[in-house]
């Protein structure tokens, strides 16, 4: 069981990083009816298992994105709806795809 599933499974799921692998692993922590959202264009092909999607009528949906105004729509979708992150910490030798590095607790840079 994932740790998502624990949680009571995850209505969204947004897949930001492009590794097929890593998207494809998240399908088994969506909800019932939860959807996977994939605006990050791997290079290699998902691959997931159409039971897991069927018999959770769970989806996955490719979507553009990138310009000021989705910013601007996810951040007060994220206000309205009580969004937050799911927050990893690890010691700077072990970052794996995109993080933000901070000094003494203010975010400085960002690292892919």
């Amino acid at each position: 069981m994932t740790e998502l599933q624990k949680l009571g499974g995850a209505r969204v799921i947004l897949a930001t990083a492009p590794n097929a692998p890593a998207i494809s692993a998240l399908i088994d922590g969506l909800a019932p009816s939860g959807t996977l959202l994939v605006p990050a264009a791997p290079a290699e092909p998902l691959t997931l298992s159409v039971m897991a999607l069927s018999s959770g009528r769970r989806s996955v949906a490719g979507w553009y994105s990138g310009t000021a105004r989705d910013a601007q729509d996810t951040l007060e979708f994220s206000a309205l709806t009580g969004v937050h992150p799911m927050i990893e910490q690890y010691t700077l030798g072990r970052v794996r795809f995109r993080v933000v590095l901070t000094f003494d607790g203010v975010p400085a840079v960002t690292a892919q």
